[in-house]
């Protein structure tokens, strides 16, 4: 059962046993949980293939499928071989921890790219997602003021925070995270070692949270307003 409508979350990871976020689509969702898996294996003496338990070095390989109606997608887990039990000690291998789907609406095809590309390279590098982070903030921000009537395409990225901030009427908490991703992209970028893994890590769902909200307060809301007004 889907819970919430398919509903969206972007900063939870799926636990092994319990509903959750899919790893695939997004949706909180109930899952079917397969937590021993068997295969068939040629046998020549039998001239059949036999069932064999799905295991290895690695641990005991386990499998859910999530059900949502529009997705059903299966993921991959590995329990460790000293699990004390069938639900512990389980580790999610496929799809990649870190799933985050973009807005539903308000960035361009181009930026729902680096949106996703950003999610999908956070699990193995934060240095890279907040590089990509940072693109497509200067993208975003450029698309929006041009419309608003500026010219901004050689100004620098503070140079266009400052401009959203004064023109597109944003407010300083928001001008906050906006700040972060820029500095994390830069340091990304131009001093590679100037933070650990640990804290890039640790930063990552603020500044995914920043685009959404930036997102959020330049496409959905204004768009949301509106209608009710002209209602």
């Amino acid at each position: 059962m889907v819970r919430g409508n398919e509903e969206r979350v972007s900063n939870q990871e799926l636990v092994w046993g319990s509903p959750g976020p899919c790893p695939s689509c997004g949706a909180i969702a109930d899952h079917i949980w397969f937590v021993q898996l068997w295969s068939e294996i040629p046998d020549e003496g039998l001239g059949r293939p036999v069932p064999h338990e799905m295991s290895g070095k690695q641990g005991d390989l386990c499998m859910s499928r999530c059900m949502s109606q529009t997705c059903r997608a299966l993921a991959l887990w590995i329990r460790e071989p000293d699990a004390r039990s069938y639900h512990e000690d389980v580790e999610l291998v496929y799809p990649q921890v870190g799933v985050r789907i973009a807005p539903a609406e308000g960035l361009r095809a181009e930026e729902v790219k680096l949106y996703e590309e950003a999610a999908a390279v956070a699990p193995v590098s934060g240095r890279a997602a907040c590089a990509l982070l940072r693109v497509l903030l200067e993208a975003f921000l450029k698309r929006h003021l041009a419309d608003a009537g500026h010219r901004p395409n050689r100004t620098p990225l503070a140079g266009l925070i400052e401009l959203a901030v004064k023109h597109l009427d944003l407010s300083q908490t928001l001008k906050n995270g906006l700040t972060a991703i820029r500095k994390r992209g830069n340091t990304a970028v131009h001093d590679p070692y100037g933070l650990t893994d640990d804290a890039r890590a640790e930063d990552l769902p603020w500044l995914f949270q920043a685009v959404d909200d930036l997102v959020d307060d330049l496409h959905v809301k204004p768009l949301k307003w509106a209608g009710i007004a002209g209602g």
